[in-house]
């Protein structure tokens, strides 16, 4: 994996536990900056609320919680207007993208 992994004006030094966002540190939590490495490294992709659980949380994906969706919730607010990017892909997941969010009640 990289030690630097940047998408628009987010940039993560993993090494270093830090993020930037427009060049302007933010504090996440322990579990936070690992969600945000997850979804960063997944480049787009869609990952699965039960994925997450697995790979930040070392949870059984059975368990039943509500912690993913939580800590998106206070990632998005932390992240500021970054917290865009942070999308909500419903009945599968959620991944970080560049692009804007598509509106969904357009179709």
């Amino acid at each position: 994996m990289k030690e630097i992994l940047d998408l628009g004006p987010i940039k993560v030094d993993i090494p270093r536990c830090e993020v930037a966002i427009d060049g302007k540190k933010i504090r996440l939590t322990a579990m936070e900056f690992k969600l945000l490495v997850t979804l960063i490294s997944a480049k787009g992709r869609v990952q699965s609320r039960d994925r997450l659980l697995e790979e930040v949380w070392n949870l059984d994906a059975d368990v039943t919680t509500r912690t993913v969706d939580t800590h998106i919730k206070r990632l998005r607010q932390k992240l500021g207007a970054a917290g865009r990017m942070v999308q909500t892909v419903r009945g599968h997941g959620y991944k970080l993208d560049e692009s804007e969010p598509e509106d969904l009640n357009d179709h």
